[in-house]
């Protein structure tokens, strides 16, 4: 089905709004004795856009109606010591636990969907990498339907938010761990393919700039409003600031898999570091990139910065967690064993943030790169009531989809009572 362009949410946006017309009222499955409006807190609860405060938030259908004062009647509280935080967002990730999204196809969605929920993501983008074109293809429409499926069931965990087609339209040179045999050069039929194939889900492509073909089909791509993310590119300053002109609005893992930056011969990486209309994606383990690094990206790009996982499950001959990341049997860096409650305490620790700083780079950033920050990333009135709850050492403890907790909704006190369940 074709997603709203206004909203950009590709799985059941438009039915849901529908529901909450009619009056259909539940938020889909609710635990315990949870309803479709309920007040929580109070809580210290950061916001998404730097600060926080001791406050209560109203939800009514699946979203935030109020944000109130501290004082007051609620139906559901929080221990003193904890955060009440947005939803994180995970726009690059490969799969979770012992599936992915290439091999498992549907069957990975509900399997991420319960697990990213445990590390306080409450969307999370489909990655699908180099491999056979029509296997691919076959993919996206398998991680469509089932996404499609899970949302008509309604509070089971995170959801999915689209797809990422990371591939086939590489630099060799850059490739990494995807095959050299399967790299393609980048066709507008193609991108049409990939379209058809996500059933509009299709939200993010990853291509190298300057590879032939790249720039008709990144202009096709910026008319469709799917994200062009430039990638596994051999791509210089002047090349990343055409790339930007033609539409590109973000960089794939920043620093990897692409030239290194030089004092007198920059990488596209300065290109979008400047470009203020761009985001920038980091995969915050410490090891993609070193931690002085990091700290130097933030303090360039600030809230441009998007925390990012590059999840890989290390499944399948050869793939192995080894110094801190997922290689491939070669040696070669496939991904990260990355969680993203791990990224914001990384980042916090590298670049000396406070929580509530943080936590936009995992929440509202990411929402601003799908074009969703109308929808997500944020604690605000209107928004969707996507949030975890985070416990004095910054763990997450519970995590709520829509309104719905679900994820350790045992931390979610009535009053009176011991909790609601989970």
């Amino acid at each position: 089905m074709p997603f709203a362009r206004e909203i950009r949410a590709p799985f059941r946006l438009a039915m849901e709004a529908k529901r909450m017309r009619e009056g259909a009222g539940r938020a889909r499955r609710k635990t315990a004795d949870v309803t479709d409006s309920y007040t929580l807190g109070p809580a210290r609860i950061a916001f998404g856009d730097g600060t926080a405060r001791e406050a209560r938030v109203r939800i009514e259908r699946g979203r935030i109606a109020a944000i109130l004062d501290p004082h007051g009647p609620s139906d559901l509280e929080v221990a003193p010591e904890m955060t009440i935080a947005p939803g994180m967002i995970d726009v690059h990730t490969n799969g979770a636990e012992d599936v992915l999204f290439n091999r498992d196809q549907g069957s990975a969605v509900e399997v991420a969907a319960r697990s990213y929920v445990k590390q306080g993501v409450t969307g999370f983008v489909a990655g699908i990498i180099t491999a056979p074109w029509e296997s691919m293809l076959h993919a996206a429409s398998e991680i469509c339907e089932s996404a499609n499926q899970l949302e008509e069931q309604g509070g089971i965990g995170a959801r999915c938010l689209g797809i990422h087609f990371e591939g086939r339209f590489l630099n060799p040179k850059f490739r990494r761990v995807h095959r050299g045999d399967w790299v393609l050069r980048p066709t507008v039929e193609r991108a049409r393919e990939m379209i058809d194939a996500s059933h509009g889900a299709l939200v993010m492509v990853t291509l190298a700039p300057e590879i032939e073909g790249a720039e008709e089909v990144a202009r096709y791509l910026f008319d469709q409003g799917i994200v062009c993310a430039a990638g596994h590119t051999a791509a210089k300053y002047r090349e990343g600031m055409l790339a930007i002109g033609l539409g590109f609005r973000t960089l794939t893992h920043a620093f990897n898999a692409m030239p290194p930056l030089d004092h007198r011969d920059p990488s596209l990486l300065v290109a979008f570091m400047q470009e203020a209309r761009t985001t920038i994606q980091l995969i915050c383990d410490g090891y993609h990139v070193a931690p002085p690094m990091v700290d130097l990206l933030y303090r360039t790009v600030g809230e441009r910065l998007v925390l990012a996982t590059d999840n890989m499950p290390p499944v399948g001959t050869g793939y192995r967690i080894d110094g801190g990341v997922v290689r491939s049997e070669d040696g070669t860096i496939a991904g990260s064993a990355l969680r993203c409650d791990q990224a914001v305490r990384n980042l916090m620790s590298y670049a000396d943030l406070s929580f509530e700083r943080a936590i936009i780079n995992a929440s509202a950033a990411p929402a601003r790169l799908l074009g969703l920050e109308r929808e997500l990333g944020t604690i605000a009135e209107g928004m969707r009531a996507d949030f975890a709850v985070w416990d004095e050492e910054l763990r997450v403890v519970a995590t709520v989809v829509g309104g719905t907790p679900v994820y350790g909704a045992v931390h979610l006190h009535q009053r009176g009572t011991a909790g609601i369940g989970g």
